[in-house]
């Protein structure tokens, strides 16, 4: 899979917001400097266990292979 359709499923999972990653499914939040923990969904969260459990290092590593 190509990093443009990567981070088109990221932006479908997720979002920035005034630097916070935050679930499109609960709304829930996460900030970078708790970017090595687990992501805590909302309990009612469809996402949850749907996407990957590390946003910060999922985009990093999109962005990481787009650098070379």
């Amino acid at each position: 899979m190509d990093n443009d359709h990567r981070m088109i499923e990221w932006c479908a999972a997720w979002a920035l917001i005034g630097g916070t990653v935050v679930c499109t499914g609960c709304m829930h939040g996460q900030a970078l400097s708790h970017s090595s923990e687990e992501f805590s969904h909302d309990a009612s969260c469809k996402a949850a266990g749907q996407v990957p459990s590390r946003p910060w290092l999922q985009l990093h590593e999109i962005l990481d292979s787009q650098r070379g």
